[in-house]
């Protein structure tokens, strides 16, 4: 027997610039176009992407941004609330994302007694869970959810690593909307510091996992340095260790650290190249986005999701995760002979048939292989 999720609950960390939280607020809009009832319940208030809740979503923030503690005290405030939130609007589905809050979840429902149809979403490598503990919580907590969604081919082996069954595990890719996307693309303003100037992009927030210092060091040696600039947008705890390397490099008067954007798809629309050289993903969709916007791109093999969408190679040249001389070669030669377009690739990321499987999936008549 299957039961129908009339009235979801979506809960998020926060609507900070994230990829997960993106793919949760648009899978929101395809969720009330089923026509379900849909709530966001959000940790902290506020948020960059606040604007992108639909209209008939009921947004909840349980505590407020500018008053709120970090890590173990901001997930004992917040657990009562959620808890609470969930006795009151008694949601048929639950579905979470982000490893942090949706371990969170899992003890909300416990603590709100209710039965309700728990789906996790977990979208990066094991590599990003250093905790043991963490990972121990994952192992206990993640058993007791009705569905696990795995991202990718890789993150769903990760969580068979951590001994869950394997029938609960579903890998449902992210949605990807092509036409939404060149329309922020045709709206989005133009690099306009550098005076018209051909130039390479990396997006992504400025952290170890995104390897900057290997695409400066690749940047340094490759032809491109004479004929592109580089334009790195994102922002993060590594910023003033990447300006301190690009002096070192001397490259001060060639990169430029744009800093977050709430609309970056110009940027990388306009782009001749664009490089991801990440240590470990869970499944970019920034390549996604390359490939829907028509922009050659070059990849670490990462685990996880790069050689999946980028089909071994065919769509856009795979280098290993941290050799800086295999990434410069790379984006020479993918420069100057751009790999195969990836239209065949797009078709299966359309958000109306990544929606239907996670509905599917809240509805509890998931059919396994129609990932």
């Amino acid at each position: 027997m299957t039961a129908r999720a009339d009235r979801i609950l979506l809960v998020l960390p926060s609507l900070e610039r994230g990829g997960g939280e993106r793919v949760l607020l648009q899978l929101a809009g395809s969720f009330l176009a089923a026509g379900r009832e849909v709530h966001v319940a959000v940790l902290l208030g506020g948020g960059p992407l606040r604007p992108l809740v639909p209209d008939a979503v009921t947004l909840h923030e349980l505590i407020d941004a500018g008053d709120a503690p970090k890590g173990l005290a901001l997930a004992w405030k917040a657990l009562p609330r959620l808890a609470s939130l969930i006795r009151t609007i008694k949601p048929h589905a639950v579905l979470s994302t982000m490893t942090g809050t949706s371990l969170l979840t899992v003890l909300a429902c416990m603590r709100a007694r209710i039965r309700a149809r728990l789906v996790l979403r977990e979208a990066s490598s094991l590599v990003n869970t250093k905790s043991a503990l963490k990972r121990q919580a994952m192992r206990w907590l993640y058993r007791r959810v009705g569905g696990l969604v795995a991202v990718s081919a890789g993150v769903a082996q990760d969580l068979r690593g951590l001994g869950l069954a394997d029938d609960r595990i579903h890998v449902i890719r992210n949605p990807v909307d092509v036409e939404r996307l060149r329309q922020l693309a045709a709206v989005g303003l133009p690099p306009a510091l550098l005076d018209n100037a051909p130039y390479v992009v990396s997006l992504g927030r400025l952290t170890e996992a995104k390897d900057f210092p290997t695409l400066l060091r690749a940047y340094a040696t490759s032809a491109l340095r004479g004929s592109h600039r580089l334009i790195i947008v994102g922002e993060g705890e590594q910023r003033t260790n990447l300006e301190n390397l690009m002096r070192d490099l001397g490259l001060a008067d060639r990169v430029l650290l744009t800093g977050a954007m709430d609309n970056p798809y110009r940027v990388l629309a306009d782009a001749s190249l664009h490089v991801l050289s990440s240590r470990w993903e869970g499944y970019p969709n920034v390549l996604l986005e390359a490939l829907a916007l028509g922009v050659p791109m070059v990849s670490t093999d990462c685990p996880h999701g790069p050689c999946e969408i980028l089909d071994g190679g065919r769509y856009g040249r795979l280098v290993p995760v941290g050799d800086a001389a295999a990434l410069a070669h790379a984006m020479d030669a993918e420069l100057e002979q751009p790999s195969y377009t990836g239209e065949a690739v797009l078709a299966v990321h359309h958000p109306q048939i990544i929606a239907l499987r996670y509905l599917a999936l809240l509805d509890g008549a998931y059919v396994e292989g129609s990932t």
